[in-house]
């Protein structure tokens, strides 16, 4: 019996209200899902448990019609162009509807518990983190002790109803194609008690996938319906790998951000769900709106891995300590180093010192900042000759350090680029928090405490940050850590609103005025390569005006010096590496 179906149809047939439903990232989406789920039960409180390693862009369409009495994510927010809340998560915590915090490795491993038949998953996590505790009260996270005395960590299964996938290929037996990398990888699929609906981007004959088995990840016998759907996960892209001989797509940048304000103007979403959600055929009506202009340009020149374009100029960029210095002179620097500019400089250079010092092997860069930074340092790196890897959870190991591609972490031009491609559990479970432990972790905090937690979940006034993320997973196991936030009195903290991930591995606070260093976690923090941003004025003005930002303890050396002002050269990379200006610009400059 052919397994083709309307999505609609397959919706229909299979989801019945109250059930746990899971939107596997592998790393496409299916947002064409989303949108026909929305259309289905919009209106009918059908109280859904709904799982997603991030509720972001189309899936905030979940939290607006209120169709879940319970989210489980990872993050919670937009994620595009930088880390942001979304006001949406706030009104839904304040009315009662539950969002279930996870770090992304533990979160997987629930999965994989499912799909294997086994009640519990091991997990390293830090049971201290409120992040756990939360989880712990849930019933969701426990701990036991082990032979040597240690404890070791386990989390529940997690079992989904259904599991919706989207796929490049998919045929009337059930079989579909997926490229990777894969990021959360197949478990929710095969944890699902009832099955799999898959949407495609088409249907082909089943000869057709004949030559491309290895890429068919769920048995068919798992799949209930295969669901025709094109774009079916825009905004997000789809990279198809060049022996699929079929076209995937970039992001829709305008889209996330379109999205964004959906989810916090009512007025406006009413005008999308009557455009597209009123629509007989929700993603009929979807494509439509977008445009056929605008979704063709998304599968123009896409950039493969074999081609590798130039960048703006092909020739190398000037050794970073051959160039002029760039002045600077206030607490809101000028229009030639901000604030931004001196946090990505101050970071790549603490980086590179660090993969210098201790020969780590690979970098774990986190969203916005962090991913700069991270692939600032390689460059610099490059030059001296020393190699390392700069990866991204989702699967992404070696990215291209060159500053031509976007600076958004997750696009496809850094799925096509990078050297090789796999999964969570390979870049994040084996190369980060693996027994090798010679990975370095790059990250970003809305909040970080005097012991080197940090919290990116929620604050006290109940307003929703983002989540964890993989960040609890990097700063409990990788073998160190490199936070970067702004030097502010609501970020640099005398305690914690909510504790996501811990302090233990964090050796360096990198901020836009300062670096503050420790030996070990239990030891003090030293005060280090303080930037003049202050006028010209001395050290001893610039030690005082942090104090004045930062209430920790932290020690002062006798023998300390201002840090180097930015040379052109890194300037000119700072605006390279964020060539829409989604870092730098939100300074106005």
């Amino acid at each position: 019996m052919s397994k083709i179906a309307r999505l609609s149809d397959a919706i229909g047939a299979h989801v019945r209200p109250g059930m746990h439903l899971n939107f596997a990232s592998t790393p496409s989406r299916s947002n064409a899902a989303l949108r026909a789920l929305a259309r289905a039960f919009r209106g009918t409180s059908p109280g859904f448990e709904v799982s997603a390693t991030g509720f972001h862009s189309t899936a905030h369409l979940i939290g607006i019609h209120r169709l879940a009495k319970r989210q489980i994510s990872c993050f919670f927010g937009d994620n595009y162009p930088v880390p942001r809340p979304n006001s949406l998560y706030t009104t839904l915590a304040k009315e009662g509807i539950e969002l279930e915090h996870w770090s992304l490795l533990t979160y997987v491993t629930a999965l994989r518990a499912g799909a294997m038949g086994q009640p519990w998953g091991v997990v390293k996590a830090s049971a201290s983190t409120t992040l756990f505790e939360e989880l712990r009260a849930a019933g969701k996270f426990m701990t036991v002790c082990d032979s040597a005395g240690g404890e070791i960590g386990l989390v529940r299964a997690m079992v989904p109803d259904i599991t919706f996938v989207h796929g490049a290929m998919g045929d009337e037996h059930g079989n579909v194609v997926f490229s990777p990398p894969h990021s959360e990888g197949f478990w929710g699929a095969y944890a699902a008690r009832r099955g799999v609906i898959a949407t495609v981007e088409r249907i082909v004959p089943a000869s057709r996938l004949e030559v491309l088995r290895d890429a068919v990840k769920i048995a068919p016998s798992r799949v209930l319906a295969v669901c025709e759907e094109p774009f079916g996960c825009h905004p997000q892209p789809l990279y198809t790998a060049p022996l699929f001989n079929a076209p995937g797509y970039q992001d829709d940048f305008d889209m996330y951000e379109e999205l964004r304000t959906l989810a916090q103007d009512p007025a406006a979403y009413a005008q999308f769900e009557a455009r597209v959600l009123d629509a007989p055929d929700p993603n009929a009506a979807y494509r439509e709106s977008v445009g056929a202009p605008r979704l063709a340009s998304l599968s123009e020149s896409l950039p493969r891995p074999s081609s590798r374009p130039p960048g703006p100029s092909s020739s190398p960029p000037p050794p970073l300590d051959r160039m002029t210095p760039v002045p600077s002179s206030s607490r809101k620097p000028d229009a030639a180093v901000r604030a931004t500019s001196i946090l990505l400089v101050l970071g790549s250079r603490v980086i590179a010192n660090l993969v210098r010092d201790k020969g780590y092997k690979t970098i774990l860069a986190g969203i916005g900042h962090s991913f700069i930074a991270s692939r600032m340092a390689k460059l610099a790196l490059e030059q001296e000759g020393i190699d390392i890897a700069v990866t991204v959870e989702t699967g992404l190991y070696e990215v291209d350090p060159k500053p031509r591609s976007s600076s958004f972490l997750l696009s496809y031009e850094h799925m096509a680029r990078a050297k090789r491609l796999s999964n969570v559990e390979d870049i994040l479970g084996v190369l980060t928090c693996g027994a090798a432990e010679s990975c370095l972790g790059v990250l970003g905090a809305a909040q970080i405490g005097p012991d080197g937690s940090f919290n990116s979940t929620r604050l006290n006034d109940g307003k929703i940050l983002v989540g964890s993320g993989g960040a609890h997973d990097i700063a409990t196991n990788a073998a160190e850590v490199v936070l970067l936030s702004r030097c502010e009195p609501s970020r640099l903290v005398r305690e914690l609103d909510y504790v996501t991930s811990p302090g233990v591995r964090v050796r360096n606070v990198v901020t836009d005025l300062c670096v503050f260093a420790r030996a070990e976690a239990k030891s003090p923090w030293s005060l280090t390569d303080v930037y003049p941003a202050h006028g010209g004025r001395g050290l001893d003005y610039a030690v005082d005006f942090v104090r004045e930002q930062c209430p920790w303890a932290y020690d002062v050396p006798e023998d300390g010096e201002l840090a180097p002002l930015i040379s052109t050269a890194e300037m000119r990379l700072v605006h390279e590496f964020d060539r829409e200006g989604s870092f730098w610009r939100r300074e106005g400059g």
